[in-house]
């Protein structure tokens, strides 16, 4: 909970500092073409460095990691599985911030029917959720509550009602 704890606190020093600095203020402007058209402005008026990008999204792919792992022991395959594909979502988010910048300075190619940042937005980040997803979905009793657990629960509970048999037959309080 510390790291979780951590990484929250500099989330919420880094929109502190953000908002201080008047970060993100801008607005869309008219289309030079097309006045009734607006577009977007590039990210160097936004007020934002681009390193903020990287720390922000490291930091939140951080807290999904922590909060991920809670309720499985060390060494569970389910942690194991959670840290790997979290290690490849952090691959996935460089890759887009890196193809992004690449495509700002021109270097634009085309990769599964999309530009080079959005194909990482749409397979890295966007579908990379779904995988750890369903094989959470479709293991999670077995991870979370398995044969182990069953068996100590089923341990618990005999003795439980071991306990209420002889509290009952020596004549309710004792």
């Amino acid at each position: 909970m510390g790291a979780l704890l951590a990484m929250a606190t500099a989330l919420l020093i880094l929109l502190a500092g953000a908002m201080f600095a008047g970060a993100g203020t801008d607005a869309a402007i008219a289309h030079p073409d097309f006045a009734s058209m607006q577009h977007g402005i590039d990210s160097g008026t936004l007020g934002a460095p681009i390193w903020s990008a990287y720390v922000v999204g490291l930091l939140v792919i951080g807290m999904m990691w922590v909060v991920m792992l809670i309720g499985f022991r060390d060494g569970h395959w389910i942690r194991i599985a959670v840290t790997i594909w979290t290690a490849w979502y952090v691959v996935a988010f460089v890759a887009l911030l890196r193809s992004h910048r690449a495509y700002e300075l021109g270097e634009i190619s085309i990769v599964a029917g999309f530009t080079t940042p959005a194909a990482w937005l749409v397979y890295g980040i966007g579908l990379s959720p779904w995988i750890l997803l369903i094989v959470c979905t479709l293991l999670f009793e077995r991870a979370y509550f398995g044969p182990e657990e069953q068996a100590r629960f089923d341990e618990i509970l005999a003795g439980a009602r071991g306990d209420a048999a002889t509290h009952s037959s020596m004549g309710g309080h004792t």
